[in-house]
């Protein structure tokens, strides 16, 4: 697969930013394992640096200091809560919520230093959710410094960083960064092209690849074997796959059967709105088993309540839709 180039960024580890994940190591530890799905945090943190074009490697390096080689136990005594008091002040509850804290206030030369890189190369970028805390910590900073990079930086989930740098270039940004695992790059690029900005490059975080298991999943023969295998019948057929997936896995999922992109936050709606236009539809979700679990799972529920009448469903579930059609839908979800 061809990446897009790479545009390395790097931020600054202060001391007291490493004296405080010393004190509570195994909340480094957690922060470092909420990086991107299927990359390691030091390939992703720890080794930005920063590179301005595909063929020079120019530029300020630092070093990140968020992964820890300590085990972590997933066990918690106090649920992790960041609390805003009525004075504005900020009150961390769980070592988890203590570590992210720290960096509520980050560095101010990172913040100085990336300010005035984003400045002069007229960049914006755009970020992942997953992106450790002191990175977000740096970026909301920064997206605060100065008042042309009010909408130059964006933290949101991989289908609003498209949005996103589309607002971006049409503000004028000259190039985009990506901070997010390989596909999300892939569908930055992809939706600013779609937006008529096919122009713009788009920069990668690291040269080195940045994987993520489950857009891997789709990519295996097996998955591709399944979905030969559930749509090879006379019944009409969807793919509705996850947006967290490759360019690669969209094409070929396409030339197998029908395919249509989907994010968690409208993967009901998308389901509903084909099972309205096409009640005998068979639809295959895929790859993320837990939110095919999960649409199972409220499906069954509302099927088996007895609030959920067929005026209840047409109104707040979908208007095309009753227990009957809802039922219809769930045996055809695969």
């Amino acid at each position: 697969m061809n990446r897009l180039p790479a545009f390395q960024l790097s931020l600054a580890s202060s001391s007291w930013a490493r004296a405080a994940l010393s004190r509570r190591q195994p909340s480094a530890r957690a922060i470092a394992q909420q990086g991107l799905g299927g990359a390691s945090a030091a390939e992703v943190n720890a080794n930005l640096t920063r590179r301005w074009s595909t063929d020079s490697s120019a530029g300020v390096r630092f070093k990140s200091s968020m992964a820890a080689s300590a085990p972590y136990s997933q066990s918690i005594d106090t649920f992790p809560s960041l609390i805003i008091n009525g004075d504005g002040s900020v009150s961390a509850q769980g070592d988890f919520a203590e570590a992210q804290a720290e960096f509520i206030n980050p560095d101010p030369r990172a913040v100085e230093s990336l300010r005035d890189a984003l400045l002069k190369t007229n960049m914006g970028i755009v970020a992942h959710y997953y992106m450790d805390v002191e990175l977000q910590g740096i970026l909301q900073a920064v997206k605060q410094s100065h008042p042309d990079l009010a909408k130059r930086v964006g933290i949101a989930d991989s289908l609003k960083m498209g949005d996103m740098a589309v607002d971006m270039c049409k503000e004028g940004a000259t190039a985009v960064t990506c901070l997010g695992v390989d596909f999300m790059s892939e569908s930055v690029a992809a939706i600013l092209s779609k937006n008529d900005f096919g122009h713009i490059p788009v920069y990668r975080a690291t040269a080195k690849a940045i994987g993520c298991s489950l857009a891997e999943s789709a990519e295996r023969e097996s998955y591709r074997a399944w979905l030969k295998a559930e749509s090879d019948n006379d019944q009409p057929c969807l793919h509705v796959v996850y947006i967290n997936t490759s360019l690669e896995t969209k094409a070929i999922s396409s030339s197998l059967v029908p395919t249509i992109t989907c994010t968690s936050s409208n993967v009901l709606q998308t389901i509903l709105q084909a099972a309205a236009q096409i009640p005998d539809i068979r639809i295959l979700y895929g790859p993320d088993t837990y939110m095919g679990e999960n649409l199972h799972t409220l499906l069954d529920t509302i099927l088996k309540s007895s609030d959920w009448d067929d005026a209840k469903i047409a109104s707040d579930l979908h208007p095309s839709h009753t227990n009957a059609t809802l039922q219809q839908l769930r045996d055809n979800l695969v």
